[in-house]
């Protein structure tokens, strides 16, 4: 079941954050992980504007939390947290119920 790792995030720092964007993909990949959209003009429909959204797959839930616990990626987080504000989310495919 495919696993996705959703971001919307306002960059408050360009300069650094470029820093993470140079350095994330090769540990994205290297997990196995594929960029899905890479949006950096999404529009607000509800709550802050100007935001980066990011949708990132994963062949499951372990490689996701593989990816993000890594030693490579835990490197280099503080680039994205120092950087910027906003929430990042992981999602299971699966079966929507239906009452």
């Amino acid at each position: 079941m495919a696993a996705y790792f959703l971001a919307n995030l306002k960059v408050t720092n360009v300069e650094e954050f470029s820093k993470y964007r140079d350095l994330v993909t090769k540990t994205i990949r290297d997990h196995g992980g594929e960029y899905v959209l890479v949006d950096m003009s999404s529009v607000a429909v509800e709550g802050d504007s100007e935001h980066l959204s990011v949708v990132l797959k994963f062949e499951n839930m372990e490689a996701l939390q593989g990816w993000y616990d890594s030693a490579e990626y835990q490197e280099i987080h503080p680039l994205r947290t120092d950087n910027s504000e906003g929430t990042v989310t992981f999602a299971n495919t699966g079966t929507a119920k239906n009452d």
